[in-house]
């Protein structure tokens, strides 16, 4: 079966996102498999004679999927959180136009494909796609982020960026549906009790190292606002910004972590849990959006507006050792049911589908 992928993604600033994440181990994987002859393109006239057509991207303010195609098209969309939270993507003219072309774009797909049932909600609500056009078809983690048994490089790890023996990990961006100044509030609750002092928060990605205060742009106001409350509470010694690591050097954050948080008030999928969960990292989650269907019983979830139950989750489970040991099993054991090779055996099926109709 002849295959044509769009690789855009991976030529933008989307290469370091998670569209750019999926678009290449979709790709590494599907080159994996025998029955399908591959073909990468970024623009429309690159492809030749194919069976179908993947965009593995969709954004719904920027014309990015052809309204005409010689070829059956399957599409996936990750999440459609703009028009969920309406007020907080403002949009103005051009990308309300787009939105338009977009929509009758993808009427003439012959399948979409999204991370997670919630999503698969909300693409048929907000999008108005026929329930049967949407297969969902969830993430895995990469290969990299394991169990590491290595102890010199935990050690150089652990020395090079100054970890403590405990401390909570977040990783991923910093808009306001992250919901990282209610992370810093708990954070601020748990380093006042006496026992608790020496525990630490390390927030990984480049985002948390950038000069921020003089750009005006509302994606940025979350930001901005967890980096005022880290000033004003005289936090700064008690957190750690890495930036942007590799993959190699991230897995070894999530093995020497206490726990790993995630305080989102909404995520499409959450990859971040599912890769603290293949390096036996306990994990303390909200429990909105995709996370519970991701996190299955892995986890201990918080309401995401409840700061005293979230200090409270996070204190019993630093203080109760076997309570981590616990989650760092079942973590381990719902992470099984993830896996790149699915993914794509998956969306193989997907592209059988399109052909049928």
């Amino acid at each position: 079966m002849k295959i044509a992928i769009n690789n855009l993604p991976l030529k933008s600033d989307h290469k370091l996102r998670g569209i750019g994440y999926y678009t290449s181990h979709l790709i590494e994987f599907l080159r994996k498999d025998s029955s399908i002859n591959l073909q990468e393109f970024t623009n429309l006239p690159e492809i030749k004679k194919v069976d179908v057509v993947h965009y593995p991207w969709f954004d719904l303010y920027f014309h990015t999927l052809p309204a005409r195609r010689k070829f059956p098209t399957v599409v996936t969309i990750h999440d459609v959180m703009p028009l969920i939270f309406s007020k907080d993507y403002p949009v103005g003219l051009k990308g309300k136009i787009n939105f338009i072309l977009q929509k009758i774009a993808l009427g003439s797909c012959k399948k979409v494909i999204t991370d997670s049932n919630i999503s698969k909600k909300d693409i048929v609500k907000y999008l108005k796609v026929d329930d049967e056009k949407v297969a969902v078809i969830p993430l895995a983690a990469d290969p990299e982020f394991r169990v590491l048994n290595n102890d010199t490089e935990l050690l150089r790890i652990k020395r090079k960026y100054h970890l403590p023996d405990k401390f909570l990990l977040y990783v991923g961006d910093a808009n306001w549906v992250k919901n990282l100044p209610f992370l810093i509030e708990g954070f601020l609750q748990l380093v006042k009790s006496s026992d608790l002092e020496n525990v630490r928060l390390v927030l990984i990605g480049g985002v948390f190292l950038k000069d921020v205060e003089s750009i005006d742009h509302p994606e940025l106001d979350s930001l901005k606002r967890m980096n005022r409350l880290i000033k004003q509470y005289g936090l700064d010694e008690y957190i750690i910004r890495p930036g942007q690591i590799e993959t190699d050097e991230l897995a070894v954050f999530y093995n020497l972590a206490t726990i790993y948080v995630q305080p989102s008030i909404y995520e499409g999928f959450g990859l971040p849990v599912l890769q603290a969960f293949t390096c036996g990292t306990p994990v303390v989650s909200s429990n909105c959006g995709s996370l519970p269907e991701i996190g299955g019983n892995s986890a201990v979830y918080f309401d995401p507006t409840n700061l005293k139950q979230f200090v409270s989750i996070l204190k019993d489970v630093l203080e109760n050792v076997s309570l981590r040991n616990k989650l760092s099993k079942l973590g381990l054991s719902q992470a099984a049911k993830f896996s790149w090779k699915k993914v794509a055996d998956e969306t193989i099926s997907i592209y059988l589908k399109a052909l049928q109709k």
